[in-house]
């Protein structure tokens, strides 16, 4: 096992406290159902902002074309998989899956693994690491009204309970629309929100100094395109890294009789707009 603080010296992870702190705590008890009370020093975050975090903001990311074609297949497959069991309670029913998505047309899924591919890119440069990230999954989801996601970070619980992905190092969203009200992201220790944009990639650190939940959705629905990475290669993607295994059948096959083209990763990245 290699230590899986894996980052340069002067990297912005190295003067981060990875354990709780009572700003998390706090942050926690500012939102109920979903629903942010504000306190004193809680701040939105504004576009001339963007820069100066220590977590990736990049609007427009993803271009309206991008997005859009996303969207469509979000809305072409989800009703043929939403009564699909995964075994997570909160997510049944939501999440349309890359390999779903390739399985039915191969160059919506090259958006999505060249969305993937940028934003590792991007995350081993701003956090300097030392070791080079996996994807573990790629896939699109729905929020609708209603719908909030309470603060939680993507690796560990705060109870010290097991969590189901504790292999998750960073993660990110793309948002793929924004024609819809409430959805903010907010971040408990750094007491902070951000309205996302359609086309804006957000990207941190999986554990609780990014500790973060989805704010309740009062108007229309919200679809995402999250992303998780891990330094560990056993957890890779076997569709978006072929070469590490061979790639299983896609969870679903929802068009025996279709033979559709095979998504395979570009060899090199798009350019970073």
């Amino acid at each position: 096992m290699f230590d899986r603080r894996a980052w340069a010296p002067h990297s912005r992870m190295a003067s981060v406290d990875l354990g709780q702190t009572q700003a998390n705590d706090a942050g926690r008890a500012r939102v109920v159902d979903g629903v942010l009370t504000p306190g004193e020093q809680t701040a939105r975050i504004t576009p001339d902002q963007y820069a100066d975090q220590d977590f990736i903001i990049v609007p427009d990311f993803l271009d309206a074309k991008e997005c859009d074609r996303l969207v469509t297949m979000f809305n072409r497959l989800h009703g043929l998989v939403k009564h699909r069991k995964i075994g997570i309670d909160f997510w049944e029913g939501r999440i349309v899956y890359m390999n779903d998505v390739a399985a039915h047309d191969a160059s919506a899924a090259a958006i999505m693994g060249g969305f993937q591919k940028r934003a590792t890119k991007m995350l081993e440069e701003f956090y300097a690491l030392t070791h080079p990230l996996w994807t573990d999954t790629v896939q699109l989801n729905i929020w609708e009204r209603g719908s909030f996601l309470p603060c939680h970070t993507d690796n560990s619980n705060p109870d010290g309970s097991a969590h189901s992905t504790p292999w998750r190092d960073f993660s990110s969203i793309v948002y793929l629309n924004d024609d819809y009200a409430g959805g903010e992201l907010y971040l408990t220790a750094q007491d902070k929100v951000l309205k996302p944009t359609k086309g804006m990639l957000v990207a941190f650190s999986a554990g609780y100094h990014h500790e973060h939940g989805v704010l309740k959705v009062t108007r229309g629905r919200r679809i995402t395109m999250p992303a998780f990475y891990t330094f560990d290669k056993t957890r890779a993607e076997p569709l978006i890294y072929p070469e590490l295994a061979r790639a299983p059948a896609p969870l679903a096959v929802l068009m025996p009789q279709a033979q559709p083209p095979v998504w395979k990763p570009r060899g090199l990245f798009p350019p970073i707009r």
